[in-house]
């Protein structure tokens, strides 16, 4: 059996001749989009969506991308549509759709965008946990995943594997950060969905993707690249590896290989093309695995002195809530001294409640909420392994 095979191809610009035709190499490279498409098959092309900004923030899948990745479907005789769930509670994805610049590019090729909160969803179950994915993620006969490269907070890195979390409809994505508060068990429920939408042709932005404190509140970083996969986890372990981090120390990626859902050792894995060289990639700061540099006995005892947690900037702050209504165990609330009938108002944490699943952070568009660690935080993890 041959070598897990990811293809790359370098791309400086989110120009569509530059892009589609560094999109096209890689396909080529694999044997060409009409591979995985016959002539009037339907193909669901899911960006990341994450929050309704405009494309020069760097957050979402560009527009660009999409664009190129349509022109190509159609050159296959395939016929593209665009769908996504975005986080948290604002359910207008017509804005996103404008905002993000993907309305503009679908009308303008005449594809039709789809509203996963109301087209309905299969349940479907995995690891004895039931999953209700979006009835047109599973109707395409293809599904082309557009993730972009990005840090996350909770699980270290976005790429395949958790962009199809997005295939889960409204508020129910939620629901599963509360139900698994930890990074460890909300990476198994993310690979659950990603072993729930398989198989699937994966194809990332990697022209300009995110480091530091993402998947919103990061930095823009020039990494010149789309690359091209049929293995999610193959794809995630040669990104991760190229940005300079071990593929199993990302969760997603260790526990999708566990399972047996895609090649992660990259010595077994075929890159065609040229990665560009990346340096100094910045990661986002570790929130779960600091204490266990700690003896047990000592770190039970000092729980209460070691802690980060979300906390709001207020001189970024807008008041428009956005975090309050995504914060899935209500820790966030209005102050007790504000007036019930006030709607402008910074919301409070209260850290009781606070499951630190990053949702507010996540979906903050003024990047005014930032993670605080207390001193001993602060000390202890300047012993720990990056």
């Amino acid at each position: 059996m041959g070598k897990t095979q990811v293809a790359v191809a370098e791309c400086h610009s989110y120009s569509v001749p530059e892009v589609q035709e560094a999109t096209k190499t890689c396909l080529d490279s694999l044997g060409g989009l009409k591979r995985f498409i016959k002539p009037g098959d339907r193909v669901l092309l899911k960006p990341n969506l994450l929050q309704a900004q405009p494309p020069e923030e760097y957050i979402t899948t560009h527009p660009v991308l999409v664009e190129a990745v349509i022109n190509l479907v159609k050159d296959a005789g395939g016929i593209p549509q665009v769908g996504d769930s975005p986080g948290g509670f604002d359910r207008n994805i017509e804005k996103y759709w404008r905002v993000t610049g993907l309305m503009e590019v679908c009308q303008r090729l005449d594809v039709e965008l789809v509203n996963f909160e109301t087209s309905g969803s299969y349940s479907k179950q995995r690891n004895g946990q039931k999953y209700h994915i979006a009835r047109p993620v599973l109707d395409a006969d293809l599904v082309i995943n557009l993730p972009k490269i990005k840090t996350h907070g909770l699980t270290t890195f976005t790429g395949a594997i958790k962009n199809l979390y997005g295939t889960i409809p409204g508020f129910t994505k939620v629901e599963y950060h509360k139900q698994a508060p930890q990074p460890l068990q909300f990476a198994e429920k993310v690979v659950d969905i990603y072993a729930l939408n398989q198989p699937c042709l994966h194809i990332v932005d990697g022209v300009v993707g995110m480091e530091g404190a993402g998947p919103s509140a990061g930095k823009p970083r020039k990494l010149g690249m789309i690359l091209v996969a049929v293995d999610g986890v193959a794809l995630d372990s040669v990104i991760t590896r190229a940005l300079g981090r071990d593929p199993l120390k990302i969760p997603t990626t260790r526990i999708a290989y566990q399972q047996g859902l895609g090649e992660a050792d990259t010595d077994r894995i075929e890159v065609r093309g040229n990665i560009p060289h990346i340096d100094n990639f910045k990661w986002p700061p570790k929130l779960s695995s600091t204490l266990e540099v700690i003896p047990a006995p000592i770190a039970r005892g000092i729980m209460k002195l070691w802690w980060t947690r979300p906390v709001i900037d207020p001189e970024k702050c807008n008041q428009c809530r956005k975090c309050q209504k995504s914060c899935p165990t209500q820790a966030l609330k209005r102050p007790e001294k504000v007036e019930k009938d006030c709607t402008t108002y910074q919301p409070e944490f209260y850290y009781d409640d606070c499951i630190n699943c990053l949702c507010c952070m996540e979906m903050c568009p003024r990047k005014a909420i930032y993670h605080k660690q207390s001193l001993l935080h602060r000390l202890t993890s300047l012993f720990s392994k990056s």
